[in-house]
C-alpha cells in the first residue's frame, strides 16, 4: 500500500511544451519549403492540425480529404504541397514542398526533439499524488507526475506514468502500462494492456523514414473497461479518445488519433487506423479492421472480418471485404454459391 498526503485540487500539465520560439524562414529552410505567397519572418511558437491552429501555430496539410479546412485555418502558416499551392486561397503563409509529409515531420524534429527532454518535463519537480483508500501493489512501478485517485486498484508489474491521470474506483491488472493518459472512473483494464505509448508515424522519403514525434495523450471516459494485450496509441498532435461507456475485447489495437464514441463495443483481434473517427453504440465484430481517416456513424454493425475502407453512415449493418451493407453482402452470398455450384 502506498499513500501520500491527499491534494484536493491538482491540476497536472500532461501535453509537453514545444522549443522555440523559431522563425519561419529558419524554419522553411530547414524542413525544406518554399515560402510563397508571403515573405515574412514571423515567429512561429508550436505546431498544431489544421482544425484548431491559431495565429502563431504552424500547421500542415498531406492529406487531400481535408483540403476544404485550410480556408478556414487560422494558422500562421501551412505547409502544403507544391502540386496545390496554387490552387488554395487562404490568408495564412504557404510552405511549398515537394514531400509535405515529411516537411512536416522535420518540423515536429525541431519544436519536439526526441533525443531531448522538453521544457515540460525537465523543469516539472517531481510530483506523484496517491489519494487514500487506494491499493497499488509493491511491485508496481509510479513515474513522475502521476495523480491515481481513490479507491483504485494497481495490481503487480504494472507501471503508470509518466503524466498520467487516473480517475476513482479504476481497476489495473498486472502487467499494465500507462503513460501520457487522462484515464475516468470505475474503468477496468485487462493484464498486458499498453495504452499511451506512440503511433505508427513515419514520414516516408527516398532515403528512409523519418519518425514523427508523438505529442498528444489518450483520454478515456468513465465505465470503460478495455480487455488483456490491447494497445491504444497517444495521439500524434492532440488525442486519441475512448468515450465513455465502450467496452474493448482482448487484442485489439486502435492507432494514433482514432475517436471511439460513448457505448460502443469492439471485438477482439480488430484493428482500427489512425485518425478514424467511430460513432456512438457500435458494434464492431471480430478480426474487423478498418482503414483510417474514415467516419464510422452511430448505431452501426460492422460483421466479423470485415474490411472498411468508406465512411458509413448511421444505423447501416455492413459485412464483407470491402465492406458492403448486410443486405448486399448476403446476395453477394448466395450468388457466388450458385456459380459454384452451376459450373
Amino acid at each position: 500500500m502506498l499513500k501520500e498526503k491527499k491534494i484536493k485540487k491538482v491540476k497536472i500539465n500532461i501535453l509537453p511544451i514545444p522549443e522555440g520560439p523559431f522563425g519561419l524562414i529558419e524554419i522553411s529552410k530547414e524542413t525544406d519549403c518554399t515560402i510563397s505567397n508571403k515573405v515574412e519572418n514571423i515567429p512561429i511558437y508550436n505546431i498544431t492540425s489544421i482544425e484548431i491552429a491559431k495565429k502563431g501555430d504552424l500547421s500542415f496539410l498531406e492529406n487531400m480529404k481535408y483540403l476544404d479546412s485550410v480556408n478556414d485555418c487560422k494558422a500562421s502558416a501551412i505547409i502544403v504541397p507544391n502540386k496545390i499551392i496554387n490552387k488554395l486561397k487562404t490568408n495564412s503563409i504557404l510552405l511549398g514542398s515537394n514531400n509535405a509529409y515529411a516537411s512536416y515531420a522535420k518540423a515536429m524534429h525541431k519544436f519536439y526533439p526526441i533525443n531531448n527532454k522538453s521544457k515540460n518535463s525537465s523543469k516539472k519537480k517531481e510530483k506523484k499524488i496517491i489519494e487514500d483508500n487506494t491499493f497499488i501493489d509493491e511491485k508496481v512501478s509510479i513515474e513522475n507526475n502521476v495523480h491515481i485517485k481513490e479507491g483504485t486498484i494497481i495490481k503487480s508489474f504494472s507501471s503508470i506514468g509518466p503524466n498520467v491521470i487516473i480517475g476513482k474506483n479504476c481497476y489495473i491488472s498486472n502487467n499494465v502500462h500507462i503513460s501520457n493518459s487522462i484515464i475516468g472512473d470505475h474503468c477496468i483494464i485487462q493484464a498486458g494492456t499498453i495504452i499511451g505509448g506512440d503511433g505508427f508515424g513515419y514520414a516516408p522519403t527516398e532515403e528512409n523514414f523519418i519518425k514523427i514525434p508523438q505529442i498528444g495523450i489518450v483520454k478515456i471516459g468513465n465505465n470503460v473497461e478495455i480487455g488483456s494485450n490491447c494497445t491504444i496509441d497517444k495521439g500524434s498532435l492532440k488525442f486519441t479518445e475512448i468515450k465513455s461507456g465502450v467496452k474493448i475485447d482482448n487484442l485489439v489495437h486502435i492507432a494514433h488519433n482514432v475517436s471511439i464514441g460513448e457505448n460502443t463495443v469492439i471485438a477482439g483481434q480488430t484493428g482500427i487506423a489512425g485518425s478514424t473517427s467511430i460513432g456512438n453504440n457500435v458494434m464492431i465484430g471480430g478480426q474487423v479492421g478498418i482503414a483510417g481517416h474514415l467516419k464510422i456513424g452511430n448505431q452501426v454493425k460492422i460483421g466479423a472480418q470485415a474490411g472498411v475502407t468508406k465512411n458509413i453512415d448511421n444505423n447501416i449493418s455492413i459485412s464483407g471485404t470491402p465492406a458492403v451493407k448486410l443486405s448486399d453482402y448476403l446476395k453477394q452470398s448466395v450468388l457466388i454459391n450458385k456459380m459454384v455450384k452451376n459450373k
